[in-house]
Order: C-alpha cells, then sequence, then structure tokens
C-alpha cells in the first residue's frame, strides 16, 4: 500500500504541476520545442477531464465555481487560456496529489481521506468567509447607493441613467452588480427582469425594497427620494447595530467556533500521528463510535444555529 501512495502521490504531483504552471516548464538545452506541444497537451488533458460529469457537478457549487473562476483570471494573466472546466479539472488533480502526497508522507490510507477533508474544509471556509466580506462591503455601500440614486432621480435622470451612474461612481462588489444592470438595460431587457436580477445579485439587505422602488419609480416616474433617503439612514443605523453587535458577541463566537472545529481537528491530528488511533478507527466499533460522535456534533451546530437565529 505504501508503495502505491508513492507511486500515485509522485505521478499525480508531477501532472499536477504540469497542469498548474500550463506546460510552462523551465527552459532545458534540447527541449525548448517541446515546450508548446507539452502546454497543448496539458491543456487538452485539461479540457477532457473538464467534460466528465463529475466536474460539471463540481462546477454546480458556488465556492467550486468561484476557485475556478479566480483560477482562470490568474491564468489569463500569465498568458494561459484556462476555462472554469479545465481549472475545475486541475484543481481536482492537485486535491489528488496533495491528498496522495499525504498518505505517502503518513505511510496510512487514512491520511489520504485526512488530507482531502482538510482541503474541502478549507475551500469551504475560504469561500464563506469571501461571501462574509462581500456582505459587509455591500451593506457599508448601501447607504451611498440610496443617497447617490435620490439624486440621480430626482436630477430628472432615467432609471436606466440613474443605474449607470451607481455603477460608474460607486466602489466594490455593489459597483459591478449596478453595472451589469445599467448593461442588461442597454442591450434590451426589461426593468422587470433587470431589477430581479439585482434583488438576487446584491447580497445586502434591503436589496427587495431597493428592487421594488426602483420598479415604482420605472412604472410612476416618481423619484421617490424622501423613500431613499429614509432607506439610506436606516441602512446606516443597521450598519451600526451589526457593527455592535459583533464586538459584543467576538468573544462567543471565537469560543463556539473552537469548541466546534476541536474535536475535529484532534480526530485528524490522531489520525494522522497515532498508529493505535489508526488501528482503533478501522475497528466497526472504532468506526461507530466516531460517526455518533459526529452526528452529535452536527446536531448540536443545528441547535446552536437555530438559538443564533432566534435572538439575532
Amino acid at each position: 500500500m505504501e508503495a502505491v501512495l508513492m507511486a500515485g502521490s509522485a505521478a499525480l504531483s508531477g501532472l499536477a504541476g504540469l497542469l498548474a504552471s500550463g506546460g510552462a516548464l523551465p527552459s532545458l538545452a534540447g527541449a525548448g520545442r517541446r515546450l508548446p506541444l507539452l502546454g497543448s497537451r496539458a491543456r487538452a488533458a485539461l479540457r477532457w477531464i473538464g467534460g466528465w460529469n463529475v466536474v460539471e457537478a463540481l462546477l454546480d457549487a458556488n465556492c467550486v465555481r468561484s476557485l475556478s473562476e479566480e483560477l482562470s483570471e490568474r491564468a489569463a494573466d500569465r498568458g494561459v487560456s484556462l476555462d472554469p472546466h479545465s481549472a475545475v479539472a486541475a484543481l481536482v488533480i492537485g486535491a489528488l496529489a496533495a491528498s496522495l502526497l499525504g498518505g505517502a508522507l503518513f505511510a496510512s490510507p487514512l491520511a489520504v481521506l485526512v488530507v482531502a477533508g482538510g482541503l474541502v474544509g478549507v475551500m469551504l471556509a475560504r469561500d464563506a468567509s469571501i461571501r462574509e466580506r462581500e456582505r459587509r462591503e455591500a451593506l457599508g455601500a448601501m447607504p451611498g447607493v440610496y443617497r447617490t440614486l435620490a439624486v440621480a432621480l430626482g436630477s430628472g435622470q432615467t432609471l436606466s441613467q440613474a443605474v449607470a451612474y451607481v455603477g460608474a461612481h460607486e466602489h466594490g462588489a455593489v459597483a459591478r452588480v449596478f453595472a451589469r444592470m445599467s448593461l442588461r438595460l442597454r442591450c434590451g431587457a426589461s426593468t422587470e427582469e433587470a431589477v430581479d436580477l439585482l434583488a438576487k445579485e446584491l447580497s445586502a439587505p434591503g436589496a427587495g425594497l431597493l428592487a421594488t422602488a426602483l420598479v415604482i419609480s420605472h412604472r410612476t416616474g416618481s423619484p421617490l427620494r424622501d423613500l431613499l433617503l429614509r432607506s439610506a439612514a436606516l441602512a446606516e443605523r443597521q450598519e451600526e447595530f451589526e457593527r455592535t453587535l459583533g464586538v459584543k458577541t467576538a468573544q462567543v463566537r471565537l469560543s463556539v467556533r473552537i469548541v466546534c472545529l476541536l474535536p475535529v481537528v484532534m480526530m485528524g491530528i490522531l489520525a494522522l500521528m497515532s498508529p493505535d488511533f489508526q488501528a482503533g478507527l478501522a475497528t466497526p466499533v472504532g468506526m461507530g463510535c466516531v460517526t455518533v460522535a459526529a452526528v452529535l456534533d452536527v446536531i448540536a451546530l443545528v441547535v446552536i444555529r437555530r438559538l443564533m437565529r432566534g435572538v439575532l
């Protein structure tokens, strides 16, 4: 088993390095003409793997899609064309290589699962952190958006002009959302369709209210200046409340995260370092105990989330 893990990890590590670099290996004497061929073959292999149903299913997940888009953008900055399906294929190959390498280093098949689970956990935590940061940025930008729309609509501009003005003068993810809405309106999309997509893409409290106000303003011609200014004041107060609540509950939230993650981290470390724990985990009784503990931990997380939702 150790020999298989060593061979598999070495092969996949080499393949992952080749694919991640797009075939751009260091220039060696007499190998310059082979580099374009290796790069084209590597990209062809990625496209072939990217056509698998498994890759298509993985691309449906938001965290995988965002990570693949970021990888495609970084590859494009280096002059390598990489579509999202090929990027997911490269991520899968890299994860398999890292998992097999971890299994070879710790000489245990269980380490493959532990490393793979750790990679998945890191990816989910990264996606959750990005989404929370975008939500906070959108929340902080909403008062300015409301005031900008109130001034633009109050000065006689149309909805398309007001949205384009917001997209040009605001910053961050909110500006990109309004810029996309302006582009849809210029391309002939209906106002209701563009506003519905705006409400779905804008990850900020009050997005539904803003969408309704924009539709009413478009249909009636009213600028709704007072409503938008009042919404800006309420958005500012909500941002202050969330900041205060975050400061007052920071210690409790940190304690909850430590308590919830500590059993998982300890079990992963023991599965990697302790032969006795590995042997016990391989038995039906040991696997049953770990399964029961995991189920109880999940139930505790669900209860805590419901309690926090009821309080907040």
